[in-house]
């Protein structure tokens, strides 16, 4: 979390001239800690010190007036935790130095004797330090101080506590917090919705974190991957309607960007028994390259076109995909279609492909395939040695001594010789 640049000097002001910080609602009637804490100045001495150093930081001499500070010999209490706090303040507005900031502010903090504006902006200050640094056990316990201390509800302190809690994997803490931050933002903050939508995800309640995601749609319209994150939502869910409509909506407005998104969007047309629309989209993102042309995507086309019945195009695609990786339950899957399609030439020549090609699982099917292919072509002979072939492989030697005896009885009927 970056640190406000305007907070500094808001910071140091107050120490000299006492400015509250902006009015936040009050938790309770009754006086607070930070009302009924009486004010009091520092000694001449080191007031006289003080006020230099206020000169050196407004002329951007900051590093001049750290070591006027840092000289400052203090003989009591409430003017060490002055000077503590001042230090504190600079250091904070250094790059790399929020960890010197807070022993300094630690010190003002733990004197406890700050007038009450400036005791609740340590507070504040070091629980800021504290979540930017990570340290978020820490954190929360100084929110939770300024908060005693003040009586005050904060829109951005509900949310930093929601955040520490977030980052503490308490999830639980963190959906009060962000409905508190909800509750007191004068306008609509996406920070508070994210964390609620992040800690129902978390604890695997997608239909509880797509029902905050819908608001987010709701309230910030501009936002246009809120629709990609619903769909997800709702697809986790198992809400597979609502997830390709809401997909859909993003697709048609131009709202995807990542390969993965046009993939869901294919998945979920095909998951709603909607094959030939995902083959489309499919067909579409591969041809205009917004996803590489591949094993897994030249495959899921070819599966989603053999879904469709689109036999023609899954054959072209089963066949590009055997050529890119020469795998031959490709070109199994081809020449099966072929076959189906009564395109028996084209189903040889796949079929031998697959005897060749890699990872062959059983060659009896492959030459089953070979001679049917032939057998339908009038091609006798070869069909015969392909079906012989075919009976030496154990899951095909019944089916392919069917095929032998049947082969050799159409052959003698039309006069063949084997």
């Amino acid at each position: 979390m970056q640190r406000n640049s305007k907070l500094l000097p808001a910071l140091l002001l107050s120490i000299a001239a006492g400015v509250i910080t902006t009015p936040a609602p009050a938790l309770a009637a009754e006086k607070c800690a930070v009302d009924t804490r009486k004010t009091r100045v520092v000694s001449e001495r080191v007031g006289k010190r003080i006020q230099k150093a206020y000169e050196l930081y407004s002329a951007d001499q900051v590093d001049q007036a750290l070591e006027l500070l840092l000289e400052i010999s203090t003989s009591n209490e409430f003017d060490k935790a002055y000077v503590s706090r001042f230090i504190g303040n600079l250091y904070a507005g250094k790059d790399g130095q929020a960890q010197t900031a807070m022993k300094h502010l630690k010190v003002a903090i733990d004197i406890d004797q700050l007038g009450g504006t400036d005791h609740a902006a340590a507070l504040r200050l070091m629980a800021d330090l504290s979540i930017q640094e990570r340290k978020f056990e820490q954190s929360l316990k100084y929110y939770e101080q300024w908060m005693a201390f003040t009586c005050k509800e904060d829109t951005n302190v509900y949310l930093r506590m929601a955040t520490a809690n977030f980052e503490l994997k308490r999830h639980d803490k963190v959906l009060p917090l962000a409905d508190k931050a909800i509750a007191t933002q004068t306008s609509p903050n996406k920070g508070p919705y994210t964390l609620k939508m992040g800690s129902y995800y978390e604890t695997k309640q997608y239909t509880k974190a797509a029902k905050v995601v819908e608001d987010m749609v709701r309230l910030f319209p501009s936002d246009q991957r809120l629709w990609v994150q619903l769909a997800q939502m709702y697809m986790l869910s198992e809400d597979y309607k609502r997830s390709l409509y809401t997909m859909d909506v993003a697709y048609r407005n131009g709202y995807l960007e990542k390969p993965s998104e046009y993939k869901m969007l294919a998945q979920l047309y095909a998951q709603n028994e909607i094959p030939f629309r995902s083959a489309q989209i499919q067909e579409e993102y591969l041809s205009s390259g917004v996803v590489e042309k591949d094993e897994a995507s030249l495959s899921m086309l070819a599966n989603t076109y053999h879904q469709a019945k689109e036999i023609g195009k899954a054959i072209t695609y089963y066949g590009q995909v055997a050529e890119l990786t020469d795998k031959s339950r490709y070109y199994m899957r081809q020449a099966g279609l072929l076959m189906e399609a009564e395109r028996f030439k084209e189903a040889k020549t796949a079929a031998r492909k697959a005897l060749d090609a890699q990872g062959l699982k059983s060659a009896g099917e492959a030459q089953m395939l070979l001679a049917q292919a032939h057998f339908y072509l009038e091609e006798y002979a070869p069909a015969y040695r392909a079906a012989q072939a075919a009976v030496k492989d154990s899951k095909t030697a019944k089916t392919a001594q069917g095929w032998v005896s049947y082969i050799q009885e159409t052959a003698q009927r039309k006069k063949v010789q084997l």
